[in-house]
């Protein structure tokens, strides 16, 4: 046992939380809101150099399956994160890097078999969410070159999710600016100079991506703390392989769910015309920052939680909830009331049809305001997964994001719309993600109640068994 703890590297299981917890959420915060920064980039260059609708319709229409796949492996990469943070909690360095190394060799493993099941089924894949005929041969380009470049965009997904949970955030936000910066670059460089479009921007995004994995991958190469790669802990090893897939497998399913949902309600929205359609894409533009600050604090939660599990110090974590729930509640207040003053006006510089800014502000006032209901939800899942009941959390969001949306969508939406009239309909089809955000919410603190009690009082008796062996 080691209780070494590198520079770079966090200590959640004493000292104030606060100041920590918000130094460590600040820089993942940071990643999320630049890389969806750097994909609106993308699409401004191509709009910018190239006028070509198709190859912007293409980006788009290939990001529900790159979501699908990557959101697979990520969710591992957060088992891996969770068995790491566990082991920073109890001073396991040795154990820890074990974990690294198989997580590191899963990372390569899998962006293999993704980029050969990729480069193969990209045309196919497109041709089953009904991409349009004149977007296909740009979106299967767009595509196959993305999909060549996921063994290193694998590495780096899962290099960040290790150094999140030894506490390390600033530097992998680091890697990301100098990735993004280099996107945008290479993005003007192949479309401007080297004469490409689709392709320039897909090329563009995976060397901008290689470089951020090798920056992270030498880092833990060089490191002497926990996340540190050794050479004979690269490889597959078979109990830390099932403790990462037990904890990582309901993450990635419930991922893929959510995936799946969204597609439930596109379609819905769909019928509902081309302008609701443009509106619901523009606003989703803005009030993702929210959604991305929202989702960055649940990341945050999850490490710390998990470091104080490992611990084995149940009132820390207690502690935790509540902060991270008191900077859910703040932040997505503060921004959505933002968007609500400014929304029409930041909606305005993509369009200047009155009728879809209209309906754009009918999203921000039925979602964005709730987005504090969403991040709280978000603190109770990473609760209840960091102390040890991942499939419980798991189907806390098949409850959430399948079950109540599908109840609400074909059971509750055709009593309250109102045919012809579009505003109306489309306000009520957006109420059903703060409706079962709410329900959801109410059913998953009940069982975090439970189950934190249960854990307490299983935790408490171990400790007296031992007490009483010594």
């Amino acid at each position: 046992m080691s209780a070494k703890v590198g520079r770079r590297e966090v200590d959640f299981t004493s000292g104030p939380m606060l100041k920590k917890i918000i130094l460590y959420a600040l820089p993942i915060i940071g990643v999320n809101v630049l890389q969806l920064l750097f994909t609106m980039a993308d699409l401004s260059v191509l709009g910018i150099f190239t006028g070509n609708d198709n190859a912007i319709a293409a980006v788009g229409a290939t990001t529900p399956i790159i979501n699908l796949c990557i959101g697979f492996l990520t969710g591992l990469a957060v088992g891996a994160n969770v068995k790491i943070a566990r082991l920073v909690g109890a001073k396991d360095e040795k154990q820890a890097r074990v974990f690294v190394g198989t997580a590191i060799f899963i990372s390569i493993v899998g962006g293999i078999l993704l980029m050969i099941l990729g480069v193969i089924l990209a045309e196919q894949m497109l041709i089953w969410t009904n991409c349009a005929p004149t977007v296909l041969p740009y979106a299967t380009k767009y595509l196959r070159i993305y999909f060549l470049g996921m063994p290193i965009i694998m590495l780096y997904n899962f290099s960040t999710a290790i150094l999140r949970a030894v506490g390390d955030t600033a530097r992998p936000l680091f890697f990301l600016i100098i990735g993004g910066i280099l996107n945008v670059v290479l993005n003007i460089f192949f479309i401007t100079v080297v004469g490409l479009d689709i392709e320039g921007v897909a090329i563009a995004t995976v060397v901008s991506n290689s470089v951020s994995g090798i920056c992270a991958l030498v880092l833990m190469i060089k490191s002497d703390g926990y996340a540190k790669i050794e050479r004979e802990n690269l490889k597959i090893s078979k109990e830390e392989l099932l403790d990462i897939v037990k904890i990582g497998l309901p993450i990635a399913i419930s991922k893929c769910l959510f995936s799946f949902a969204n597609v439930i309600v596109s379609a819905k929205l769909n019928s509902l015309g081309d302008v609701a359609m443009t509106a619901h894409s523009i606003t989703k533009e803005f009030d993702g920052f929210i959604l991305e600050i929202v989702h960055a604090i649940d990341a945050a939660s999850i490490a710390v939680i998990s470091q104080n599990y490992g611990a084995r110090k149940m009132d820390r974590i207690k502690k935790v909830i509540f902060l991270t729930m008191g900077m859910q509640v703040a932040c997505s207040l503060v921004l959505a009331g933002l968007l609500m003053v400014f929304g029409k006006t930041l909606c305005g510089i993509m369009t200047d049809t009155e009728t879809v800014l209209e309906l754009c502000m009918v999203r921000i006032y039925s979602i964005s305001i709730f987005y504090f209901l969403l991040g709280l939800l978000g603190v109770v899942q990473e609760a209840i997964r960091g102390i040890g009941y991942s499939l419980t959390s798991t189907l806390i969001s098949v409850f959430a994001n399948i079950i109540l949306r599908v109840i609400y969508i074909y059971f509750v939406y055709p009593f309250i719309s109102i045919e012809g009239n579009l505003a109306h309909n489309l306000q009520m089809l957006y109420l059903l993600y703060p409706a079962s955000w709410f329900v959801a919410l109410v059913v998953a603190t009940v069982i975090l109640i439970v189950l934190f009690n249960h854990v307490k009082k299983k935790l408490e008796k171990e400790n007296a068994i031992k007490g009483e062996e010594i």
